[in-house]
């Protein structure tokens, strides 16, 4: 895997990358997730396993450059989970769907996506997400030239992460670093 790289003034700050292979096969892994989802004997369950696999499966093709194709998943997917009423399903979906946009430079619905799945992380409680979605804002701050509100939001994700001894709390610093020596060196 290739990581991420965060220089300010490039395209994508910090953008999680994959090797070709890498994405491939988290592709596969994603639709065969899907379609044994879809294969699976009919409970109470099924729509909803159906439905997480499409958001996972969006995701994956976020990542792999496939925005556009990744959008049209994920635009559906948030509308099912919030008519369905499937609270934690919608509020990863809205964080997959605003990922999607901004790479596929839809600020505008992005930034309007990620502010909501924030807000559904924070109203719930749920920290996993909510370190998400501020390092996902974060990078999209930068890219949007909004330098001091990302920095903002890497140190609200830097704590969280700290908080929960995450291992992507040393991605969070790489970003932080990248930014105050870029703020220092003005």
């Amino acid at each position: 895997m290739s990581g991420s790289r965060f220089v300010v003034g490039e395209p994508h700050f910090g953008r999680f990358t994959r090797t070709p292979e890498e994405n491939d096969a988290a592709l596969d892994a994603a639709r065969t997730e899907l379609a044994s989802a879809v294969e699976a004997p009919p409970d109470d369950g099924a729509g909803g396993a159906v439905l997480d696999a499409a958001v996972d499966v969006a995701e994956a093709l976020t990542v792999a450059g496939r925005e556009q194709e990744a959008i049209a998943l994920a635009r559906p997917a948030v509308d099912v989970a919030r008519d369905t009423g499937r609270s934690e399903t919608l509020r990863w979906a809205l964080l997959v769907l605003a990922t999607a946009e901004h790479y596929a430079d839809e600020p505008v619905a992005a930034e309007a996506h990620f502010r909501e799945a924030l807000d559904h992380a924070r109203t719930s409680g749920d920290r996993v997400l909510e370190h998400y979605t501020l390092h996902h804002v974060g990078r999209f701050l930068v890219d949007a030239g909004r330098t001091d509100e990302a920095v903002a939001c890497f140190e609200a994700c830097l704590a969280i992460r700290e908080e929960l001894d995450e291992p992507r709390a040393e991605t969070t610093r790489a970003a932080l670093a990248a930014l105050t020596g870029v703020a220092e060196d003005s």
